[in-house]
């Protein structure tokens, strides 16, 4: 095609097409060079734990203490594997009211050291009354819930977790699943 151009014509279609392959290259490099040092194998980033935002320490420490008692460590991990308290400290501070917030730790006051007894006890008796609004123990129990089966840890361990799902086969007895997930 360039034998029928004029030799100006031919001369000017090469350099752009020699200025269009340098100028692809100098973009393209670096970013190439980004996608493949993101793809590396090398060492996770280490996610620094902030301080608390809403709870102070001796209210973390009670959290900490009933989100362990409302879901312990057993052969699969628990809520402080999960890192639950930490969850529940952003989540008060990115999703509750000044109100609400205030409210909570006003129920952390009020409960006193958790045992399991106290925290069974308490839950069955907020669950058998009406209450508006919810209280502290039943808010405690769901964000405990929410940031345990929120979390990798909780997926992994507790569900049947398929990374790269392929096919939906709804109604799979439960004796071909890996894990069985019994919700009540």
């Amino acid at each position: 095609m360039s034998e029928d151009l004029e030799p100006g014509m031919a001369q000017r279609r090469e350099l752009l097409r020699r200025a269009a392959w340098l100028l692809g290259g100098a973009i393209s490099a670096p970013a190439a060079l980004a996608f493949l040092q993101g793809c590396s194998r090398g060492e996770a980033p280490k996610v620094k734990r902030h301080a608390p935002m809403v709870l102070n320490a001796e209210e973390m420490t009670a959290v900490a203490t009933m989100a362990d008692i409302m879901i312990p460590k057993t052969d699969t991990a628990g809520a402080l594997d999960a890192d639950v308290p930490q969850f529940i400290d952003d989540a008060l501070a990115a999703l509750y009211t000044k109100a609400d917030q205030d409210r909570f730790k006003a129920g952390i006051a009020e409960f006193g050291a958790p045992t399991l007894d106290s925290v069974k006890q308490a839950i069955e008796a907020a669950l058998a009354a009406d209450h508006d609004p919810k209280p502290f123990i039943l808010v405690m129990r769901e964000l405990t819930l929410l940031g345990y089966f929120s979390s990798r840890v909780g997926i992994t361990d507790n569900m049947e977790y398929v990374p790269v799902p392929t096919a939906f086969h709804g109604c799979v007895p439960l004796s071909q699943m890996k894990k069985h997930v019994y919700w009540e």
